[in-house]
């Protein structure tokens, strides 16, 4: 049978494509997209207040052009390749052009939805300070898509680099250029934007013939394998993930603060499982540090109130898998406290946890003062025992009948 790398890539993103609608069944849960609704619902409201107060001076195309760059810059080509294809696909290299053609077509579909919306939501910024209306919108569109896909074929032609000093290099360029290029197309200066486009143009054929090797199968494989773990992470936040394995690090120094087998076996195991996997106590510090962040410097006791009850509710709803964590293990079936036992241990954790969450946003919201750091504190702390005491068995029932 004759191999066909078209063949080949469709079916390797059929699968890709399935493997994610599967988990996302489990993430776009509907209390996550009313949570989600609620938190864009506000930040909408806010930012067309906030759009209202800037002027002329305001350097909306400057702000523009360093976001949206950033995030051309930042472009992944999805490769879809596997270990075994380092072995399997290695005398058949000269026939995978067509692959990553496809290749950075699909990702340039996938990934045009985040400039769109990017776009889109600094849109009225735009029009308010440059005193415009919607009018170029599309034009601009027009420039941020195109930019996207060099950026793609660049990075695809950086990924056959021997040196990783090349692409970091090649991402860094990339960066200014795109910068550079959009500014000026925000700015409606043409001309300039004539001599960047020539710049990509030299910047794409130097890629060409630097990149212009074999193929590096080994980085393929290496970042495909990466992109799917951080995706499996964060699926995991939301159901168990049988691919993910994740580090473990001791932590003893933490170990006072932690319950001993007296409190109850389940109470022992998810205590420390809980301080000693990165993928749960990391969750647990970044977005606690988001929420002190954005609740001490907004100085509004709404989104105060807004971004403290939507952060517990993402830790305490993103730490409820943890009660699957370990039942793969068979000697956990084993322990005295049963099913009812380790429903009760998960309650205590989330309860200590999210506790200490809602004090340390209180204290963030004195920033606003001492009636407002009280506020946001009772607000948390009864959100936190709601939470804990009459949504968390359900969703746990829930979880056990799938």
């Amino acid at each position: 049978m004759k191999f066909s790398a078209n063949a080949m890539f469709k079916e390797r993103a059929a699968a890709y494509y399935a493997e994610v609608r599967k988990y996302t069944r489990y993430m776009l849960n509907d209390h996550l997209l009313f949570v989600l609704v609620f938190a864009l619902g506000a930040l909408l409201y806010y930012y067309s207040g906030w759009v209202e107060t800037i002027d002329g001076t305001f350097p909306a195309p400057l702000i523009m052009a360093i976001v949206l760059g950033a995030a051309l810059a930042w472009s992944q080509v999805y490769t879809y390749i596997k270990q075994p294809d380092t072995v399997y696909l290695l005398p058949l290299e000269s026939e995978m052009k067509p692959y990553f053609q496809k290749a950075v077509w699909t990702s340039f579909a996938v990934q045009s939805y985040i400039l769109i919306a990017l776009l889109a939501f600094a849109m009225p910024m735009y029009a308010k300070a440059e005193g415009t209306g919607f009018g170029s919108f599309f034009l601009f569109l027009g420039a941020v898509l195109a930019a996207k896909l060099w950026n793609l074929f660049c990075r695809l032609k950086a990924l056959n680099v021997p040196s990783n000093d090349v692409r970091i290099v090649d991402m860094a360029a990339r960066l200014l250029i795109n910068t550079a290029f959009l500014f000026a197309v925000f700015s409606l200066e043409y001309g300039i934007a004539g001599i960047a486009i020539l710049i990509m143009a030299y910047w794409l054929f130097y890629m060409n013939r630097a990149g212009n090797r074999p193929l590096k199968w080994e980085l393929l494989t290496e970042l495909e394998e990466k992109r799917m773990a951080a995706f499996y992470r964060l699926a995991n936040m939301f159901t168990d993930v049988p691919h993910l394995r994740g580090t473990v690090k001791r932590r003893a120094w933490l170990d006072g603060l932690l319950p001993g087998p007296g409190k109850g076996t389940y109470t022992y195991l998810l205590h420390r499982t809980f301080v000693r996997m990165n993928e749960y106590i990391g969750l647990y510090i970044r977005l606690t540090v988001i929420g002190v962040l954005i609740i001490g410097f907004s100085g509004l006791l709404p989104v105060q109130l807004i971004a403290a009850l939507l952060f517990l509710y993402l830790t305490g709803f993103q730490l409820l898998p943890i009660s699957a964590r370990h039942g793969y293990v068979i000697w956990t079936q084993l322990y005295p406290d049963g099913e009812e036992g380790r429903q009760k241990a998960v309650q205590h954790l989330l309860m200590r946890v999210m506790m200490v969450e809602s004090i340390v946003f209180g204290v963030s919201a004195l920033s606003g003062g001492l009636l407002v750091g009280a506020i946001v504190l009772s607000a948390s702390i009864a959100f936190t025992i709601f939470f804990v005491g009459m949504y968390t068995p359900s969703r746990l029932e829930k979880m056990n009948r799938f």
